[in-house]
């Protein structure tokens, strides 16, 4: 309560009724640095979805179904939260402040899309009050910059960069997100976990030519070199306001990923813009030949990394010395060995039992168990890999599972299959796709709260858009080329948590003409004592059959 009051205070000297919180940094990032985690600091949520409004007399959480029951044990008791599914921040606040309220937020963590709906005065402050309190506050990061090379990459900086000027409405784009920048650039950086992402801003001219704003601290010769040869420039990033405002001609820009800031400092030169989503996201998602060789064979190695964890799990006496974290270390452990492998491409998510039903759980000291015999583990876990980035769950039965969890875990396996071998048109997008997933679990009253699949970067985020599955759905078509995850699941509260996860990729099929469908690259046995044949098809049990075989013939495992 400490931190609240402290931050009300703070509010009081702005002239502010209430602030926003949001859980992202300057550069619109689902993770963030430890310096950047303001939000983490006042209310103690340590996940990577959250949100926070405090005023004078409340303090109100926003999240998604994944991180609900997190929110539950990590917040303060006084905190009203909310699922975002009921009830987002903009709705909470335009029902319970009065229109003359006050609202201070800071205009580097927003966008003006995220911004317009408020019926409130916004109040930009900057900085942000919050750093001023946080008196242990991390340093930013300044590793230096990597060059992802062509043999990874598939097109050179110099080709994509072309294809993105073709696209341009105005003689410049700004890019802000990290991971386009990242990818149009074919550099890489470690200023987040798990995500090699540099923090960095782009200005890109109808010519080729470019500004690239970040902490020189993280450029050595080699960027120097690799960006002078591209026709750019390296610029420190605290001088971005000084060199936006001397643009030459017209400036487009992402009104969903620009923070305000960098809005304002346009408008204030009278830069004449446009709002044009970032060009990167759809060319980053359509993977190149090379890229999807890639990702085949970063999930061999990721395969083979899995397989020797569930052997080694499986000959555990389970008798109290194997822990959620031990296993978790000891799954990196195997990872390691992969030729490729850089780092994890999130926090490994080891859940027994009641933590299975947390769905984005994150073990630590203290909340640590160990692996008994008598229920289910949910290990939700993925690598980095310079040639690919990888994400898959599985469930296995420690001990004998009960009838329910085994009918829970076939319903989950019935949706799974029904997504992995969907044919769909051209144009078919993944929220048309998504009731597949869903619908054995439906016939008996049953659902989850989380979306069914998300795009996955190469070698970069292990989450990234456009497209998607779910029921918010996108307006994004699938096309060939796309990856993304296919991941039902089912969660008991307090009791156990199911998931199946594979990566697939988009393909165009022979037949029918003009119709798409996935092919499955993950190579991770399923746990078979979890599974009702009774309640399989015919074609369900061929799938699961062929599906073990293709593992065991790629992996050379069972």
């Amino acid at each position: 309560m400490d931190k609240i009051q402290a931050l009300r205070k703070q509010m009081k000297e702005h002239g502010v009724d209430a602030f926003l919180v949001p859980n992202t940094d300057e550069y619109q990032g689902e993770y963030t640095a430890p310096c950047a985690r303001r939000l983490e600091w006042l209310t103690g949520f340590s996940g990577s979805a959250g949100f926070a409004v405090i005023t004078s007399h409340k303090a109100v959480f926003f999240t998604d179904g994944r991180y609900t029951l997190q929110a539950k044990d990590q917040l303060p008791d006084f905190f009203e939260i909310y699922n975002t599914a009921e009830k987002t921040p903009m709705l909470w606040a335009n029902e319970n402040l009065s229109d003359n309220f006050q609202i201070g937020y800071d205009p580097w963590l927003f966008t003006e899309q995220q911004l317009k709906s408020y019926r409130n005065n916004l109040v930009p402050i900057s900085p942000n009050p919050i750093d001023s309190l946080w008196e242990d506050r991390p340093k930013a990061p300044y590793d230096y910059i990597r060059l992802h090379p062509l043999e990874f990459a598939g097109e050179s900086d110099e080709s994509k960069r072309k294809r993105i000027c073709e696209s341009l409405k105005a003689d410049n784009v700004l890019i802000t997100a990290s991971d386009s920048i990242a990818w149009l650039l074919n550099i890489r950086g470690n200023d987040v976990p798990h995500t090699p992402i540099v923090h960095s801003y782009c200005l890109i001219r109808k010519d080729g030519s470019y500004d690239l704003f970040v902490d020189l601290r993280k450029a050595n010769g080699k960027t120097y070199k690799h960006v002078k040869e591209g026709k750019g420039q390296i610029i420190e990033i605290k001088m971005i306001a000084e060199h936006l405002k001397k643009i030459k001609g017209s400036c487009q820009y992402d009104p969903f990923l620009t923070p305000v800031s960098l809005i304002q400092i346009l408008e204030s030169a009278n830069i004449p813009t446009r709002r044009e989503r970032d060009p990167c996201i759809l060319p980053k998602a359509i993977k190149n030949e090379t890229e999807l060789e890639g990702a085949e064979q970063a999930h061999i190695q990721d395969g083979n990394a899995m397989v020797a964890f569930m052997e080694w799990l499986k000959n555990q006496p389970l008798k109290g010395e194997t822990t959620e974290l031990s296993a978790s270390d000891q799954l990196l452990a195997f990872r390691q060995k992969g030729k490729y492998f850089q780092d994890t491409s999130f926090d490994t998510i080891s859940g027994f039992g009641p933590h299975g039903a947390i769905i984005h759980y994150r073990v630590t000291p203290e909340t640590n168990i160990p692996l008994e015999k008598n229920n289910l583990y949910l290990v939700d876990s993925g690598g980095q890999y310079l040639n690919g980035t990888t994400d898959v769950t599985r469930t296995i039965a420690l001990g004998k599972p009960t009838k329910e969890q085994i009918d829970r875990y076939t319903r989950v396996l019935k949706g799974h299959i029904a997504l992995a071998t969907a044919i769909f048109p051209e144009g078919t997008t993944g929220a048309q796709l998504d009731v597949l997933a869903r619908q054995s679990l439906w016939d008996v009253g049953c659902n989850y709260a989380h979306g069914t699949g998300h795009g996955v970067g190469s070698y970069l985020g292990v989450h990234e858009g456009p497209q998607g599955i779910s029921t918010r759905g996108t307006p994004v078509p699938l096309v060939p080329g796309m990856m993304l995850s296919n991941e039902p699941g089912y969660y008991k509260e307090g009791e156990y948590g199911i998931r199946i996860e594979n990566i697939v990729k988009v393909v165009a099929l022979d037949t029918p003409q003009g119709y798409f469908g996935f092919e499955t690259i993950t190579l991770v046995p399923l746990d078979t004592k979890l599974i009702n044949p009774d309640l399989l098809t015919n074609k369900e049990k061929q799938w699961i059959e062929d599906y073990h075989e293709k593992i065991k013939k790629t992996l050379g495992h069972d």
